[in-house]
């Protein structure tokens, strides 16, 4: 097993650095987006030679020869405003700066080492400019961990619980209703179920709830948590009928199987048939998908976070994917969060199988 876990972490680190590497070049093949203001410019572009991605040139305002060479580049080089930007003097300085963006090999490389040996990944162009992108989503991560660790916490008692009632009460008018109900949030899109719980719950009801997410350091504790409700409402339910509907359908399958049938004939009864074995049994494949359901959850805060204006790791990662407006070093802060937590949630789902049944033994040779 100690083996076994090696050899995966060990892959989750290759997977990783090979996602990671592929985001970068592909965002490195876009054209680079600086800020927009002249002295946010010059900072952010300075920063980028300090780190190695880009080189300058400087050039005397005052130099008739000098102004001519700018304005020979800025008319006739391809690259001006992509990978090349003018950046005219700055305060009470007479120098003009023309920097160009090194070729994207050699930029990997150097952002490669800039993480590796002082965690650098950049700073922000447009999110918070100048700000490093890592503290910019490090910042936002504790909120939306904390909020689907909530959504995870609500659905699993709930979604067990309903599961092994509709098992229990197959083909009956519990269980049929149960599965129109199921049915019914599988079915709603989460855009559309996220809606229409903000206007039940705050809009109909005089802002019982608030509509939108509060302000987290500025409004109170108590509206910070009521700010919780709708969504992990909007998250839960949803994950809630899913859960049931597979527990169910496993559930269901288990309570038909021979050794409980067997059980009964030993003299258990169908209560206590169903609690030491049938359960317990339909359990082994429920934890690995319950376990592999947080990365979903994660996953589908994109939507939520935008709709409901919770400043999260979701949201901040749209706003950097905006059209005209991308923030490339927060976009690959973000792959980064985005993949480590999917990459270990595959790996405990994988030592999940061994821990839950002794007889699956995992890296053993036969």
């Amino acid at each position: 097993m100690t083996k076994y876990i090696i050899q995966r972490v060990v892959w989750i680190f290759i997977i990783l650095f090979t996602t990671l590497t592929i985001t970068f070049v592909l965002l490195k093949l876009a054209p680079e987006y600086p800020p927009t203001k002249n002295e946010e410019k010059d900072t952010w572009l300075e920063k980028q030679v300090t780190d190695g991605f880009y080189t300058s040139e400087y050039y005397d305002a005052n130099d008739p020869q000098a102004m001519l060479q700018v304005s020979i580049i800025r008319d006739t080089h391809p690259g001006i405003n992509r990978t090349v930007f003018i950046v005219a003097p700055v305060r009470d300085s007479t120098i003009v700066k023309i920097f160009y963006r090194v070729p994207i090999a050699t930029q990997y490389f150097r952002w490669l080492e800039n993480v590796i040996r002082d965690w650098n990944w950049g700073t922000s162009t447009k999110i918070r400019v100048n700000v490093p992108a890592f503290d910019i989503i490090s910042a936002k991560m504790p909120l939306t961990l904390s909020i689907n660790l909530v959504s995870l916490l609500f659905y699993l008692p709930f979604g067990f619980l309903f599961g092994i009632l509709a098992a229990l009460k197959k083909d009956t008018f519990v269980d049929n209703f149960m599965q129109i109900v199921v049915m019914v949030f599988l079915s709603v899109p989460a855009l559309v179920f996220i809606l229409i719980l903000i206007i039940l719950l705050s809009y109909k009801m005089n802002n019982f709830l608030p509509s939108l997410f509060p302000l987290v350091g500025v409004e109170s504790n108590a509206e910070v948590a009521k700010g919780y409700i709708i969504p992990v409402l909007a998250v839960g339910l949803p994950s809630i009928a899913g859960l049931t509907r597979i527990l169910r359908a496993e559930l269901s399958e288990v309570l038909t199987s021979e050794f409980v049938l067997l059980a009964k004939t030993k003299g258990l009864s169908h209560t206590q048939a169903v609690l030491r074995h049938a359960i317990r049994n339909s359990l082994v494949p429920m934890v690995p998908i319950v376990i592999g359901s947080f990365a979903g959850l994660l996953g589908g805060s994109f939507i939520l976070e935008r709709v409901y204006a919770i400043p999260g790791v979701g949201r901040v990662t749209l706003q950097a994917l905006a059209t005209a407006n991308y923030d490339y070093n927060v976009i690959m802060v973000s792959s980064a969060f985005y993949s480590t937590i999917g990459l270990f949630t595959v790996l405990i789902v994988d030592l999940s199988y061994g821990l839950i049944d002794p007889q699956i033994r995992m890296g053993a040779r036969k």
